[in-house]
């Protein structure tokens, strides 16, 4: 018998269902048989294709799939017109062998039309599960997905069974183990059902399988069966594994594309996150006679397990904080945007009360977060509250990293202890003061500025930021922000170009003039 040609497929009915497919894929694909006449996708006006894939046929090359360097598609579409053309000549060769199945031959080309209408792998399962129940007269069947190793199979389509497949139904030394195993369709028509099925009445069962496979990989299998009455035969087995190849390109596309629709809605999200994230900040920096202020926010994904904030209160005085959340992404965001609510709460109340203690305000914060909180996660926080008309500051620290008190003479650690909040409750933190003189700079910051590698794997660390701190350019004393950027610029330098930030960094100056 005559073996069909790419061209041949193409100019048959698979020529819309390709059209139709290439088209879904939002990219310009060319499919090019031995020759190197393009077939389908010709009438694009970009530039010349760059990368091309074999489309195989009986272990020859028939023709390439052509498009755009790094695509997905260009693979997924070689693949897919390998599957045709291995199950055109499946269905020729069923054909040839009994010619009488041409019905069945009949539904394939049906089939695959449904296919690539669909774009849900358990609707595309359940059309191919009831063509294949119908036409080889078996009254159950199920169609099986493979997950992970810790998952259980997904059963995604069912077709006149109501039982459940034993766990041990998956054994290597099982039929439906063993074509998973193999990769190759069996059948049997004497089993005992209990090894296979709850549920069912029946003793003995006749059953066959056939893998759904992508890139050599078994990813689920098509599983029919019926009572010892009706016995399977090689020509249902043919027509079941045809159906299989057919379907497995179709539901792994569709599976590829219900993952980007979730990519998409996740990052659409994401950035929505950081967007209510971003509008949590100061929306400006506190104006103070005699102070200049300055702030910097720099997340290493989308949302931000960092925070910055300015609490003021009644009397004039400032508050400023610095948190970090052990954790990153969502979670840590999620975790941040209710220690900045807690902190605020309980700051008003402190204001209305008439106390401003930076030690019990992170005690009664690190109460509430301590019942909120996940048992692997917690925040660390630096609260200073600043008396602008003296200069006066007192410090509380939860855990976090030492602020730095910089002038003329160099850079001083202020040190004070206390535990992470959300750990446990009930905890005293220690408060410390200091005094900040005309010139004087106060900066707090996250540890992702001291926590930055190198390629070489070394750590920017406390020493290097202490130094630089010591020896900066006076026009960095000068003013917060040149303070700030002075301090990111030594980062680049250090981690060099095309660094990929770790870890969120925050940093807050404030500078007595």
């Amino acid at each position: 018998m005559t073996q069909t040609t790419l061209s041949k497929l193409i100019r048959k009915s698979a020529g819309s269902f390709l059209t139709g497919f290439l088209a879904s894929t939002g990219e310009e694909i060319r499919l090019i048989d031995i020759d190197g006449t393009v077939l389908l996708g010709g009438s694009f006006s970009s530039p010349p294709a760059s990368e091309r894939a074999p489309i195989y046929q009986q272990g020859s090359v028939s023709g390439w799939a052509m498009g755009p360097t790094n695509s997905k598609w260009v693979a997924q579409s070689a693949n897919l017109i390998t599957y045709l053309l291995e199950q055109e000549s499946e269905k020729r060769a069923l054909a040839g062998e009994v010619l009488e199945k041409y019905r069945e031959l009949h539904l394939l080309y049906r089939l695959s039309e449904k296919l690539i209408a669909s774009p849900r792998p358990e609707v595309i399962g359940q059309m191919a599960l009831n063509e294949v129940c119908t036409a080889s007269q078996s009254s159950r069947g199920m169609l099986v997905l493979l997950k992970g190793n810790e998952e259980e199979p997904e059963i995604i389509a069912a077709c006149g069974c109501d039982c459940s497949l034993k766990p041990e139904a998956f054994n290597p030394d099982k039929l439906i183990g063993k074509v998973i195993s193999s990769g190759n369709a069996e059948l049997s028509n004497h089993l005992p059902i209990s090894d296979y099925f709850d549920n069912t009445p029946e003793e003995t069962i006749s059953l066959m399988c056939a893998p759904l496979k992508a890139e050599n990989r078994v990813f689920g299998v098509f599983i029919l069966f019926s009572d010892t009455s009706r016995s399977f035969k090689a020509g249902d087995l043919k027509l079941l594994n045809a159906i299989a190849l057919q379907t497995a390109p179709a539901i792994e596309i569709a599976h590829l594309h219900q993952i980007e629709l979730e990519n998409a809605w996740l990052e659409r999200d994401l950035q929505m996150a950081q967007k209510v994230q971003s509008g949590l900040l100061p929306s400006q920096m506190p104006i103070l006679s005699g102070w200049q202020v300055a702030a910097f926010w720099q997340p290493a994904h989308i949302v931000s397990g960092d925070l910055y904030d300015f609490l003021h209160f009644p009397d004039g005085k400032l508050g400023l904080v610095v948190a970090d959340v052990t954790d990153k992404g969502m979670p840590a965001a999620l975790l941040m945007a209710n220690a900045r609510s807690v902190l605020r709460g309980v700051a008003a109340s402190a204001g209305r009360s008439g106390w401003d203690s930076p030690a019990r305000l992170l005690a009664q914060v690190n109460d509430v977060l301590s019942e909120e909180t996940p048992m692997d996660m917690f925040v660390t926080c630096l609260l200073a509250l600043v008396d602008p008309v003296t200069g006066h500051v007192r410090y509380s620290n939860a855990g976090h990293n030492p602020p730095y008190l910089c002038n003329t003479q160099g850079a001083v650690e202020l040190r004070a202890t206390g535990v992470p909040l959300g750990l446990f409750p009930d905890l005293e933190y220690e408060e410390k003061e200091t005094h900040l003189q005309s010139g004087d700079n106060l900066l707090m910051y996250s540890d992702g500025l001291v926590e930055a590698h190198n390629p070489d794997r070394t750590m920017f660390g406390f020493p290097r930021l202490h130094q630089l701190l010591t020896t900066m350019p006076e026009e960095s004393r000068q003013d917060g922000d040149v303070l700030i950027h002075y301090l990111m610029e030594k980062l680049t330098d250090f981690t060099t170009p095309g660094w990929e930030q770790e870890d969120d960094i925050t940093m807050i100056s404030m500078r007595r003039i």
